[in-house]
């Protein structure tokens, strides 16, 4: 599998920053990308980087002190983000330079963080996903997988087949709302947090031998 997959990169915050007392913008969201990476490189960001380890604490420690709210507000603020589908000039899915063949899927809400953990190795050992890259969510109790296309496949296509097929493998012990395979986005545009884990999984060519 090639590790050549290219998205684009963008910098908080992923939707405008409103201040508390007058409901202001005070910051706008980033609607053009920062630059364009490769599959090697958001691993590099996802396990190697000081400043996203800082920032994943940050979220983390809203999450054990049970303020949602916070937590929401620090990832959407705070936390860098990519678009797995492909490269763009713009947030917009009608501002598609080039498709990267991968799409991405976002396990929500796991009761732990050893429940994730154990679910990226799941994913990433999985024959039919055949993941690129497994790693664990901003909140630590959620897995980001980001899945090749079949040849011939739209992203769009591949999107719904990931998403049903992790669901139905994946998925039966979390009937409750909001728990689970996030399905809220579908298009090519769908933006991926970017978090610490040094645990990070990534396919190479070792793994196709």
């Amino acid at each position: 599998m090639e590790n050549s997959f290219r998205m684009s990169l963008f910098m908080p915050p992923i939707s405008p920053i409103k201040d508390k007392a007058t409901g202001r913008i005070v910051k706008n969201a980033t609607l053009t990308p920062l630059r364009t990476v490769e599959l090697n490189e958001v691993y590099k960001l996802v396990t190697a980087n000081a400043k996203l380890a800082a920032l994943t604490l940050d979220v983390r420690n809203a999450v054990q002190q049970g303020d949602d709210s916070v937590c929401r507000l620090l990832k959407q603020q705070t936390l860098p983000y990519v678009t797995p589908c492909g490269v763009f000039t713009r947030r917009r899915s009608d501002c598609i330079e080039e498709t990267s063949g991968l799409v991405v899927v976002d396990v929500d809400h796991l009761e732990s963080n050893e429940e994730a953990k154990k679910l990226r190795q799941l994913l990433f050992e999985d024959p039919y996903l055949y993941p690129a890259l497994v790693f664990i969510s901003p909140t630590g109790k959620g897995v980001k997988a980001f899945v090749p296309c079949a040849p011939g496949q739209s992203a769009t296509d591949g999107i719904r087949w990931a998403m049903s097929y992790v669901h139905c493998m994946y998925d039966t012990d979390h009937r409750n709302s909001g728990k689970g395979v996030d399905t809220s986005g579908k298009d090519l545009v769908r933006s991926c947090f970017l978090c610490h884990d040094p645990e990070a999984l990534i396919r190479t060519e070792k793994d196709e031998l």
